[in-house]
């Protein structure tokens, strides 16, 4: 723990990752990145858990996406191609606009309709990466591995919308005030370019993928989870 938080202060003060000696860059044991972005989630088919069951087209609105990637190196970071063990976590959340499209009566006609929900990931992972460097300038990287991912799906009833509640008024769509979580086992994959910064510094743009299978019993059922991030990091030698 307090290795982590000895890294999260160090990604917030430019240079702090590196020390001078003899005058040249002496680099630490580990590359540390953080990253923020946004989180995409394909859209999927749920079913609403209630008396009747309706299923129902999810289209989840985008999550905030913030984190941090341990890169530790088995070759030196002279050589053309580093190759290493990656570990990080990542959490991702958005408050409200979950999409809903579904049945709401017996000749088939359909609603879409939006709720006041919070949805929120917590994931933990740990994998392989290669890095490719491209003189001193830049640096090509991949990453894989299983992750532990968990997160939880709360619904307020008491917030929908009224407006775009569906119709007619015998509509069965049930949204029920409640709140339901689950932990996988899932993968990832992370990819992505970084530019020199001088002194170990790197910044970049990135790619990463979530994938699992996550149950929310008490909201909208079964549904796999393909998130894609876009991300902008930031790299130091620790």
């Amino acid at each position: 723990m307090t290795r982590i938080l000895a890294t999260v202060l160090a990604l917030g003060v430019a240079g702090t990752a590196v020390a001078q000696s003899d005058g040249g860059v002496v680099y630490g044991d580990d590359r540390v990145q953080a990253y923020i972005g946004v989180m995409e989630i394909d859209d999927e088919t749920g079913e609403l858990q209630n008396d009747t069951g309706e299923p129902v087209d999810i289209d989840f609105a985008n999550l905030l996406a913030l984190g941090i990637e341990v890169e530790t190196p088995f070759r030196s970071r002279d050589k053309g191609l580093e190759i290493g063990v990656n570990a990080g976590g990542g959490f991702s959340w958005k408050g409200d606009d979950t999409e809903f499209a579904g049945k709401i009566d017996e000749d088939g006609g359909t609603a879409v309709f939006k709720i006041d929900n919070e949805m929120w990931i917590l994931e933990a992972h740990i994998g392989g990466y290669i890095r490719g460097h491209i003189g001193k300038s830049a640096d090509f990287y991949f990453g894989a591995g299983p992750a532990i991912i968990f997160a939880q799906h709360d619904v307020d009833d008491d917030d929908i919308d009224d407006d775009a509640m569906p119709s007619p008024t015998d509509a069965t769509i049930i949204l029920g005030d409640d709140s339901s979580s689950d932990i996988i086992l899932g993968y990832y994959a992370r990819t992505g370019i970084e530019f020199d910064l001088g002194a170990g510094r790197q910044w970049g743009i990135g790619i990463r993928y979530l994938g699992g299978e996550l149950d929310f019993d008490d909201t909208v059922g079964e549904f796999d989870l393909k998130g894609f991030q876009a991300l902008i990091t930031y790299s130091a030698w620790y």
